[in-house]
């Protein structure tokens, strides 16, 4: 991918370097964001244009590794912001200290607490606070709307057996999780664990599924498998991401 198509113009994320309060700041600092999703919780806080290393098109982002092109990017940036489970992270590290540039690790999973905690402290250093509640009431939003939804539908504290990356979501919507899996491929002892639980649905995780032994054992039950990192389906956003799940969901569950 040319590195014009990894520049994001529609806020993004950019983090205060040297120790310099974001309200100070004046001028726009460069930011680099390590995948999709890093770049959409920088979206989220406010930023204006990320540059993105892994991507968008990868089915597994994490394993993206560094290019020689990729450093010339780092260099350029003010700000790195990543999670710490990418396989460049060292590498990232390493060329970030060298150059004096700024690392931010934030976590990333669908759960409303942690979207928050990682928008709001990308918005603190940026000082886009006001962007970042505004982001962080429209996901409340999204996944009050979905919960509802699930209510009426007769699937609310429905029981699941759901993929480790999957379960923080699950449980805002109000699933109750009777198993979990992954990330590895299950194993002989996991599935007969796993396979005499009545569960409704089993949540996979499309960037590493590892349910499909599981169909043969539970017959019962629907599958569907969630995403994690933007890109699939035209995602972008945070919310294109929850948008997209829950259709996923209710194609799944539909009778």
């Amino acid at each position: 991918m040319k590195t014009l198509s990894r520049i994001i113009c529609a806020g993004s994320i950019a983090v205060a370097l040297f120790s310099t309060p974001a309200a100070a700041q004046t001028k726009e600092l460069k930011v680099v964001a390590t995948n999709t999703w890093t770049a959409a919780l920088a979206a989220a806080a406010g930023a204006t244009q990320v540059v993105v290393l892994a991507p968008g098109d990868l089915r597994h982002p994490a394993e993206y590794e560094l290019k020689p092109s990729d450093v010339a990017l780092l260099k350029a940036a003010d700000v790195i912001v990543y999670t710490g489970f990418e396989a460049m992270a060292r590498k990232l590290a390493s060329t970030a200290g060298n150059a004096g540039i700024r690392m931010l690790q934030v976590d990333a999973d669908y759960s409303l607490a942690t979207m928050r905690t990682s928008i709001m402290a990308i918005s603190a250093v940026l000082g886009t606070e006001p962007r970042g509640r505004e982001s962080v009431t429209a996901l409340e939003r999204s996944i009050t709307l979905w919960r509802d939804a699930l209510k009426s539908n007769g699937l609310l504290g429905a029981p699941v057996v759901a993929h480790v990356f999957q379960v923080p979501l699950l449980k805002d919507l109000g699933f109750d999780i009777k198993g979990v899996f992954g990330p590895g491929p299950l194993e002989a002892t996991q599935i007969a664990r796993l396979s005499p639980i009545p569960a409704t649905l089993v949540v996979d995780n499309w960037h590493n599924e590892a349910a499909a032994p599981l169909k043969e054992t539970m017959k019962g039950a629907r599958f569907v498998s969630l995403i994690n990192f933007p890109g699939p389906d035209g995602t972008a956003s945070l919310l294109d991401v929850l948008a997209d799940n829950r259709k996923r969901m209710e194609m799944a569950t539909r009778p």
